[in-house]
């Protein structure tokens, strides 16, 4: 935790730093969205009684970012606050042979839903100066994000061979650390406009089904691959 508060502190104050030492030129505006992909998740819990298991599907994140140059300090480099959204649809299937109430005997079933996280993140990228209109950049950042996720657990419950079926809806909501690795190239289109196209690994806080007392998690896990479009402000 310790860590955390110090990596988030430094890198809100390098970004103060860079607004204030920047020059006109040195502005940008950054907006973005592409497919994000979110990793599938298993886990067997309550000494063995129970196992989830997510299939997700393919979803999207959205965002934008407002930045600066710190050339000043080191060539190449630059920082930025960053706004972003992404959402997947959650699927999978649960088993529990648990003789206990609700559950008698065994039951399971398949998982629908989604997930959602909004993030705010510090970036600190580096950008790779190879006397080309292409630019590539390697980098990352830490911030805070929201998750937010809604699930239904479609289940049949069967005990000496009769079998009934219903489903449990359930909204969970979570906050705190987030970070994120990113690599890309930008491409020189226009003076002070940039196209590019990059990859994300995001880490957020993940999401604890109420239905099994919290011990059925998903790990806030994500990939992906965005477009984007910056502008430099003069």
């Amino acid at each position: 935790m310790r860590m955390k508060r110090v990596l988030l502190a430094t890198t809100a104050l390098a970004l103060l730093a860079g607004a204030q030492q920047a020059q006109a030129g040195d502005l940008y505006i950054s907006v973005f969205g592409g497919a994000n992909f979110l990793a599938d998740d298993s886990g067997v819990f309550s000494s063995g009684t129970a196992a989830i298991s997510f299939d997700n599907d393919t979803g999207f994140v959205l965002g934008g970012a407002v930045g600066t140059s710190l050339d000043k300090w080191a060539k190449g480099l630059r920082v930025e606050l960053e706004a972003s959204y992404r959402r997947n649809d959650l699927g999978g299937s649960w088993f529990t042979d648990a003789d206990s109430p609700p559950v008698t005997d065994t039951s399971g079933g398949p998982i629908d839903g989604n997930m959602s996280t909004f993030a705010i993140m510090t970036n600190v990228w580096y950008d790779i100066d190879i006397n080309s209109k292409i630019k590539p950049y390697v980098g990352g950042g830490v911030g805070w994000a929201r998750v937010n996720a809604d699930t239904a657990l479609i289940y049949t419950f069967c005990n000496g061979g009769t079998c009934t079926g219903t489903n449990t809806n359930t909204n969970v909501e979570n906050s705190g650390f987030a970070w994120q690795l990113g690599v890309g190239f930008n491409y020189e289109v226009a003076p002070d406009v940039d196209v590019g196209l990059g990859y994300r690994y995001f880490r957020g806080p993940s999401f604890h089904d109420t239905f099994f007392d919290g011990k059925a998690s998903l790990h806030n896990e994500n990939h992906a691959v965005q477009v984007n479009l910056t502008i430099g402000i003069n």
